[in-house]
C-alpha cells in the first residue's frame, strides 16, 4: 500500500510528479493516463518516476501514505497519538489527495479512492488498536478496542473526505480531524484519556477554576495551562491563591516547569498565545469577560476545539453568536447565577409544542455601588453610589443590557439563549443600596406553561459584581463534560 518505493527523494521533483499527474487525471481521466504520460508532461524519465512512485495510483496518495507511515512508526515506540496524526495532517495536508476527492468523477478516480480510502483506514485502525491495547483502557476486551479504533479510523477518513469536499483551502484539516473524533460517543473516555482545559482569566471566576483543576479535584480533567494578558498575571493570581488557604494550585510557570510549593504542580502559562493554548487542549474555558469571549471564541471553535463561554454576554452580537456556533467545534454556556434554563429551553425547542416560549422577562437586583459603570457621567455615578433606596438603573432589551453593564448582565443573554428570543427578552436593572444579596426574577409563559423563578445569590467576594455559585457553575460544567454520566440533561 506504501506510495513511495524507494528512499525519500527531493520533495519538489516528487512533487513536480504529482501535479502533473492529477493535470492529466483532470484532462484525460485517470485510466487513459500512463506513466510515460506523467513523465513527459513533468520532463523527467520514466525511471526518475519509479524512484519516487511504484505507480500513478501514489501520485494521489503518496503524502496521507507519509504521514500514516510516521504515525505507524512513532506509534510502536510509544511516542504518537491521534491529536499528533491530526496535528501532522494539519500541518502538511494531503492535497493530491483532496484535488481528486474533489474531481473524483471528472478524473475517474473514484474505484481508486473507494479501494484506496478502504485499505489506509484499515492499516490505521490496525496500528490505533495496538496503541489502545498496550494502553491498556480496555483489559482484554479485544471488541471494544478493535470497535473504537475502527470508528477513530473511519473518522479520520471521513474528516478527510469532507475537508476535500467542503474546499481545502477554506478551513483546517486538523479542526475537521477533531470534531470528527469528537463525534464518536464516549471516544475520549473510553480511550481513557482525560480532559484537557486551557483557562482564560485569572480574575475571581478564574482564580478559583484555575486552583481546583490545578489541584486534580475534577475527575478526569487536568488543566492544560492559563492565557494571561501580562507577564506576571498568573504568578500574582496563584500567590492570592495560596494566601487563602488553597495551596493546591501549585507554581505558575512560563514552560511548565517547577511548582512553587514542594510537591505542587506546575501551572503553563501561555501569556497571551492563545494559539498554543488552543493546541494543547480539548476545551478552553473562558473566564475573562465579554470581550476576550468575543474574541477567543471563535478562534477556538473554528480550530475545533470546544468553547465553554461564562460571559454568555458575548452572544449578544449576531456574529458572534453565529462564530461560536458555526463549529467544528461545540459551544458550551455556564448557567453561571440563574436555574431553569433546562426546563425553559425544553419549553421552547424548535419543532416542539407550537408556541411554547413566546415571552420572557429577567429582572436582576445588584447591591447598587456595584453598578457604577465607566461610562457614566459623574452625576449619574453618584447617584447611584449615593441613593438610599432601590431604583430601576435600566430597562431595556439584551443587547442594549449587556453593552451598557457587562459585568452584570450575563444572565439576560443566557435567558434570550435559552428561550430564542432574542429580540424580545425584557431586562430590568434594579440598584438597591441595601441589597447583600443578588437576587434574579424570570418570567416567561406561553403554550408550555407559565414560568416564574426567584433566585438570590450570596456575592463573590472578589467581585462584587457575579455571584459565589457562578464559579461552582463552570466547575460543574467542566466536570460534566469531562464525565456525563449521570448529569442532567
Amino acid at each position: 500500500m506504501r506510495s513511495v518505493a524507494r528512499g525519500r527523494p527531493p520533495a519538489s521533483s516528487r512533487e513536480t510528479l504529482a501535479d502533473a499527474a492529477s493535470e492529466l487525471f483532470l484532462e484525460q481521466g485517470y485510466e487513459a493516463t500512463a506513466v510515460t504520460d506523467i513523465t513527459s508532461r513533468a520532463g523527467v524519465s520514466r525511471s526518475s518516476f519509479f524512484n519516487y512512485f511504484d505507480g500513478k495510483a501514489a501520485t494521489i496518495w503518496y503524502a496521507l501514505d507519509e504521514h500514516l507511515d510516521d504515525f505507524a512508526h512513532r506509534s510502536a515506540v510509544g511516542e504518537a497519538s491521534l491529536e499528533a496524526v491530526a496535528a501532522a495532517l494539519g500541518a502538511a495536508p494531503p492535497h493530491t489527495l483532496a484535488l481528486a476527492i474533489a474531481n473524483a468523477e471528472a478524473m475517474g478516480v473514484g474505484a481508486e479512492l473507494g479501494a484506496g480510502r478502504a485499505l489506509r483506514q484499515a492499516r490505521l485502525a490496525a496500528v490505533l488498536a495496538d496503541q489502545l491495547g498496550a494502553r491498556g483502557a480496555h483489559g482484554d476486551d479485544a471488541l471494544a478496542i478493535e470497535t473504537l479504533a475502527a470508528a477513530q479510523a473511519a473518522a479520520v477518513c471521513a474528516a478527510i473526505w469532507s475537508w476535500a469536499t467542503r474546499g481545502a483551502g477554506t478551513h483546517r484539516l486538523d479542526a475537521e480531524i477533531q470534531r470528527a473524533v469528537s463525534l464518536i460517543p464516549g471516544a475520549r473516555r473510553a480511550a481513557a484519556a482525560p480532559l484537557r482545559v486551557a483557562v482564560i482569566g485569572t480574575g475571581a471566576i478564574g482564580s478559583r477554576v484555575v486552583a481546583e483543576l490545578a489541584a486534580g479535584r475534577i475527575a478526569g480533567v487536568t488543566l492544560a495551562g492559563v492565557v494571561t494578558r501580562r507577564e506576571g498575571q498568573l504568578a500574582e493570581a496563584l500567590a492570592q491563591i495560596a494566601a487563602s488557604g488553597d495551596a493546591g494550585a501549585g507554581g505558575a510557570s512560563a514552560d511548565g516547569g517547577s511548582g512553587c510549593g514542594a510537591g505542587a504542580p506546575a501551572i503553563t502559562d501561555f501569556g497571551d498565545d492563545l494559539a498554543r493554548a488552543v493546541a494543547a487542549s480539548d476545551l478552553v474555558v473562558e473566564c475573562a469577560g465579554i470581550a476576550a469571549a468575543r474574541v477567543a471564541g471563535p478562534v477556538v471553535v473554528a480550530a475545533g476545539r470546544d468553547f465553554f463561554a461564562v460571559s454568555v454576554g458575548a452572544l449578544a452580537e449576531t456574529d458572534v453568536r453565529a462564530a461560536l456556533l458555526r463549529g467544528p467545534g461545540a459551544l458550551l454556556l455556564a448557567s453561571g447565577a440563574i436555574g431553569g434554563l433546562d426546563l425553559l429551553a425544553s419549553a421552547a425547542r424548535a419543532g416542539g409544542i407550537p408556541g411554547g416560549i413566546t415571552r420572557a422577562s429577567i429582572t436582576s437586583t445588584k447591591q447598587a455601588g456595584a453598578l457604577v459603570q465607566p461610562w457614566m457621567q459623574a452625576g449619574e455615578a453618584a447617584r447611584v453610589r449615593r441613593a438610599t433606596e432601590a431604583f430601576t438603573l435600566f430597562e431595556g432589551g439584551v443587547e442594549e443590557a449587556v453593552a451598557q453593564f457587562p459585568g452584570s448582565l450575563n444572565v439576560a443573554c443566557a435567558l434570550a439563549q435559552a428561550t430564542g428570543l432574542w429580540g424580545d427578552v425584557r431586562v430590568r436593572l434594579v440598584a438597591d443600596p441595601a441589597a447583600e444579596r443578588t437576587t434574579h426574577v424570570i418570567e416567561a409563559d406561553g403554550a408550555a406553561g407559565r414560568y416564574r423563578f426567584e433566585l438570590t445569590n450570596a456575592v463573590a467576594e472578589a467581585n462584587p459584581t457575579s455571584s459565589a455559585v457562578v464559579a461552582e457553575s463552570v466547575l460543574r460544567g467542566i466536570a460534566e463534560w469531562a464525565r456525563p454520566s449521570g448529569s442532567f440533561r
